[in-house]
């Protein structure tokens, strides 16, 4: 795969288990992407989430998107930078109208939105599982 294959194949597969540590200790849980494009993979939670506090403490990160379809999981690991974009917010709860009654009784800063703007994937399906990895860089 390519970067743009990797970038189209999260878009495509929004929901992605995200790994975090809290304490030298491994969390991980499922989040769904908002965007994934030149600029990064684009996520959100709230501020007040356990995920928000362990990305502030330590910024790196494993995303692990999958499509059954294709029997093909592709991981991504770096470090995600916090998005103190206004105009940003607004948008994802436009197109995510579920947040918007959390939004409106809360407002936008109960809002943490992150993006991994760089680093690197790897690929694995039952047919490469034992080929040496071949990491992608984004």
């Amino acid at each position: 795969m390519t970067s743009k294959e990797v970038i189209e194949f999260a878009a495509k597969n929004p929901i992605f288990a995200l790994a975090t540590t809290d304490g030298g200790r491994p969390r991980v849980r499922m989040m769904m992407l908002y965007r994934a494009d030149d600029n990064g993979l684009i996520f959100t939670t709230g501020r007040d989430k356990d995920v928000n506090k362990q990305l502030q403490a330590s910024p790196a990160v494993e995303m692990c998107f999958y499509d059954a379809a294709q029997g093909r999981q592709v991981r991504i690991e770096g470090n995600v930078e916090m998005l103190n974009d206004l105009k940003l917010k607004k948008q994802i709860v436009k197109d995510f109208p579920f947040l918007k009654p959390w939004v409106e009784s809360q407002g936008y800063d109960v809002m943490a939105t992150y993006r991994l703007k760089s680093g690197k994937a790897v690929t694995w399906t039952m047919e490469t599982n034992f080929e040496p990895k071949q990491y992608i860089q984004l």
